[in-house]
């Protein structure tokens, strides 16, 4: 993509410009009354967002992550889309689907009030292989950046037959230490426990994190707060469409085996995923659309 070009079609001056990232990926750097964002073309991944007067991002980013095609960016809020999790039906395709793992196209950039901007990006269908998805589909982000970050994901079957899909916002937050992290919300649900083959457990009081979890819950509540206490602050995440949510922290044994995770990063982020995971598969007749949405606040203490 052109940064000049892309700047001269959606550039706003003042408050949202193109420049080249890392790989030499386009960014989109976001800078209004509200807040400050990051924004990744490839992937249609926010990398950064920080409110003004915030010492401190709500989103993690690992220093050694890839800016590669085909490779995920590990940090952020990448998207997870048309399937959530790793290959289980024996083809050859990516884990979390493809669209993290591709170039998106601009569809659109405006000021929606004084102090929030927008940003919409679309997905290119041909942008994967036949062999791993054969549905027609269009796929949109839409990303508002003000005293709040919102992430809107809107599919439209375009075929003519249905199909189902899951999906989910993979978010990394940002914390100041994993020991002092609670998530509220989560009291008494039941989830299935990825690092006990799956076994279904209930949530007994407040979540907080000593070692490797990796959880999905069901019929969550469309609210939670992460509670960051070294950072001094609540992260209130609220989503519209989603029946699931993901809690997820590698802690030491599987951060050593991550090329893209530095020794101790694990105890600077939680991701905190919503979505429609397992067995919550969204159902997509020809001609209808269905919406994810996320938004995350940052609540001072």
């Amino acid at each position: 993509m052109d940064i000049e070009q892309l700047n001269s079609d959606f550039g706003i001056e003042g408050q949202l410009k193109f420049v080249k990232g890392n790989g030499g990926f386009p960014f989109i750097q976001v800078r209004n009354r509200s807040a400050t964002a990051l924004i990744s073309v490839y992937a249609a991944q926010v990398l950064s967002f920080r409110p003004t007067g915030e010492d401190e991002d709500l989103l993690f980013l690992s220093s050694t992550s890839y800016y590669d095609v085909g490779k995920a960016i590990r940090g952020g809020i990448p998207i997870c889309w048309p399937w959530f999790g790793d290959n289980a039906v024996g083809l050859d395709r990516p884990s979390h689907g493809f669209v993290r793992n591709a170039l998106w196209t601009v569809a659109g950039t405006e000021v929606t009030t004084a102090f929030e901007t927008k940003v919409r990006l679309r997905f290119p269908e041909n942008a994967h292989n036949d062999h791993c998805w054969q549905q027609a589909f269009a796929l949109e982000l839409e990303i508002s950046v003000g005293d709040t970050l919102t992430l809107e994901l809107i599919t439209r079957n375009t075929g003519e037959k249905s199909f189902s899909i899951t999906q989910a916002f993979h978010t990394y937050l940002r914390i100041g230490n994993i020991g002092q992290v609670r998530i509220l919300g989560l009291e008494g649900a039941v989830y299935a426990d990825k690092l006990d083959d799956d076994r279904q457990k209930r949530q007994a009081g407040v979540l907080t994190v000593w070692e490797e979890v990796d959880r999905i819950y069901t019929d969550v509540k469309n609210e939670l707060i992460v509670v960051d206490a070294a950072f001094k602050r609540r992260i209130k995440i609220t989503a519209v469409g989603s029946k699931n949510a993901v809690v997820w922290n590698p802690w030491t044994k599987k951060s050593a085996i991550l090329p893209d995770l530095d020794d101790g990063d694990f105890r600077r982020f939680i991701c905190v995923e919503t979505g429609n995971i397992a067995g919550n598969l969204v159902e997509l007749p020809p001609d209808s659309t269905c919406r994810l949405l996320t938004n995350f606040e940052i609540i001072r203490d």
